[in-house]
Order: C-alpha cells, then structure tokens, then sequence
C-alpha cells in the first residue's frame, strides 16, 4: 500500500518511443524527471517529421523503421502512440523490470482486448498507464503517489477469507480514511464467516461500512474505485477493469506467475485512468511502518491470528496453510518446543487458562504471556 510509485519518465534510464502512421509525438519534457532525461532513447517512426521531433529531444538516439526491427533490449519507458494490438503485444515484451507502459491513443481506440503481462506487474514491478488524448504527459499526472486507500474509496478484497484477504480487510477497515466501504467477497461461507467473527465489531466502532459476500450465491454487478487481489488468477484482474470507476486502483496482490498474460480491455482502462500495481516482498522500512501503527493502536494485527504453535506443531502448521484448513494467520513460538498447533476455537481444550484470556476468539497479549507459562 506505501509502494512509492514512479510519476516520471526515469531519469539516466532507457526510453522508446513508437510513433504508427497518423499519430504525432507529443512534447514529453514535462514528464522527464526533474533530476535528468534518459540516457539513451530509441525511436520507431517511418515519418521524418516525427524523427525530427524526436532529435528535438536532445537525447542519444537510434532509429527504428518498425518494432519487430527493435533491438535486443529492454526498456525502462515505453511511449506509444498508437492504437495496434499487435504492436502492443510486441511492445510488453519490451517492458524492463520496473518499466512503466504509455499508450497514447490520440482519440483512436484499439478495439480489442490486448495481452498484457500481468503477473510481472506483481514480480517485475512493472506498471500500465495511458491517454485517450494526445498528450503524453497526461498519463503521468494519473499515477498515484502510493497504492494506498483513499478517503470516500469502494474497495472490494476478492479472496477476503484467506490469511492475507482477513489482513487486507482488516488493515483497510484500521486505515483511518473517511467514508470507505468495503466489499469481502470469498467462495467460502466458512471462512467469511470467520472473517465477520473478527472484523465485524471493530469496523462498527469505527464507522466503516463492511459487507461480506460470497459471489457464488449472491453475484457482484457493480463497480469499484479499488480492488484488492488476493487469488492469482488472471481473469480477475480483466474483470476489476471491466468494473472499474474512474481513477480506480487495481492491488494485484497476489503472486500471479511472472509469465501470465491476461488480455484486458485496455481502452476501459486507460479511458477510466486505471493503475494497477503491485509489489514483492517488504523493505525494513515497512514493517517499521507497521509496528508503529500497532504500537499506537491504529492496527490490531491480533484480529490476524488463527492459530498458535510450538515447533512441535510448526510442520502441521505448514500442512494447514497448505490445505487451507485455517483462515488466519498462524503464530509459531519458538521457545515451546512441543506445543503442538492449537487452532483458537480449540484453545479451551488445550489451554482452559489461556482460553479464558482470548477475547472471544482474538488472540492477547495476556494469552500469550499465559502460554509461555503454561505450555511446554
């Protein structure tokens, strides 16, 4: 949610441009980053008029006569005006780690869905932005500063039951931000119903919004402003483009394999100014972030927790997140070495004193401290 997004072209890095027949480049010194142009730029244009806009750069550059011509590379920026699925295509292959994609569509559409690379938008980082105009520039404007919620948002998590979805939710009802609502939808009555048990009170105290909903019985026809992905699966993301409002925010959050391709309606994204992001693993900073929320109360990231554990039961752990047997999250406690694993719901079994210190089915710090005296 904090990813600090690139809101320029990279400065000292690699762009290309590709200019089809009938569309003109745009002036792109806006969108350079203030601390330099790229490196180098090459440049895909039959027209010498563009060519000599381009020269008017004052970048180092190479011509292209077509993109199947481009040389072995990949590039940090890619500007296309143009409209051509089959140059799109060509050109996510082209798209270097971190890269940010710019379709230009001067008023034209594509007409088509097109592939694009949607598991590297997790692993790579990479990023899709776009105009229906014909300035450039514009589509820089558009990217958010981070991926975080905003005041006012309709947020949908798609797979809210799991461990990670319950995280989701919860964060976004602890967010703070103003007149949200949010939508967790899961196939599995259970585990939503797991997730109310948690969630549900905490969101009333705090004025949130909160519906649970399984699409299985009760389909989902209207849109959202951010979508929250927690299953790695392809069509959804085109699904959350073809309901997206404007401005929406599309968290890919879960692990779709590097190499999956999706075909989207691009011309819904781009004309709604969609961004769909996503990141890979957490910077020491982050979890600095998120210890300070749960320090001064912000975060209770207890509601997270299913499960306790002593190495003993480590392994079966494992198995239960493998099997999806648990909805939360598991805490494994090293100290305890033949604890075995005691779900919450089963804690009075196990530990009577410690289960006398959950509230309802949360885990405590009281209980913790009671099953380190306890457990063996």
């Amino acid at each position: 949610y904090v990813t600090e997004e690139r809101r320029t072209i990279l400065a000292g890095g690699r762009l290309l441009i590709v200019v089809d027949p009938g569309h003109k480049l745009s002036d792109l010194t806006p969108a350079f980053d203030p601390n330099g142009k790229p490196a180098e730029m090459v440049v895909v244009s039959r027209d010498t008029s563009q060519m000599a806009a381009a020269r008017n750069l004052n970048i180092p550059l190479e011509e292209v006569m077509d993109v199947h011509g481009l040389p072995d590379m990949a590039f940090d920026d890619i500007v296309y005006f143009g409209s051509t699925r089959a140059h799109l295509d060509c050109l996510n292959d082209r798209l270097g780690s971190g890269g940010i994609m710019n379709v230009v569509l001067s008023g034209q559409e594509i007409g088509e869905p097109v592939s694009v690379g949607v598991g590297r938008v997790h692993y790579g980082l990479t990023r899709w932005i776009g105009t229906v105009g014909a300035d450039a520039a514009e589509s820089y404007r558009h990217i958010p500063v981070n991926g975080e919620i905003r005041d006012n948002d309709t947020a949908i998590v798609i797979g809210a039951g799991g461990p990670m979805g319950q995280m989701h939710t919860i964060r976004m009802v602890c967010s703070g931000k103003q007149g949200i609502v949010v939508t967790a939808t899961d196939f599995d009555d259970a585990r939503l119903s797991s997730l109310k048990d948690k969630v549900e009170a905490q969101a009333d105290s705090l004025g949130v919004d909160l519906r649970f909903i399984n699409p299985q019985t009760r389909p989902l026809q209207e849109t959202f402003s951010y979508y929250a992905i927690m299953a790695p699966v392809g069509p959804l993301v085109a699904d959350a483009v073809s309901k997206s409002r404007e401005g929406a925010l599309i968290n890919i959050f879960a692990g779709i394999p590097a190499d999956v391709k999706q075909d989207l309606d691009l011309d819904a994204y781009i004309q709604h100014h969609c961004f769909m992001f996503g990141t890979s693993g957490s910077r020491l900073l982050d979890m600095k972030i998120v210890l300070e929320k749960a320090i001064k109360g912000q975060l209770n990231t207890d509601l997270s927790v299913d499960a306790v554990s002593g190495m003993a039961g480590a392994i079966d752990g494992i198995a239960a997140v493998a099997n999806r047997t648990l909805a939360g999250k598991i805490i494994v406690y090293p100290a305890l070495k033949q604890t075995p694993l005691v779900p919450l719901a089963r804690m009075k079994q196990h530990y009577p004193t410690v289960a006398a210190k959950l509230e309802g089915l949360t885990w405590t710090k009281a209980a913790e401290a009671e099953l380190l005296r306890v457990a063996k």
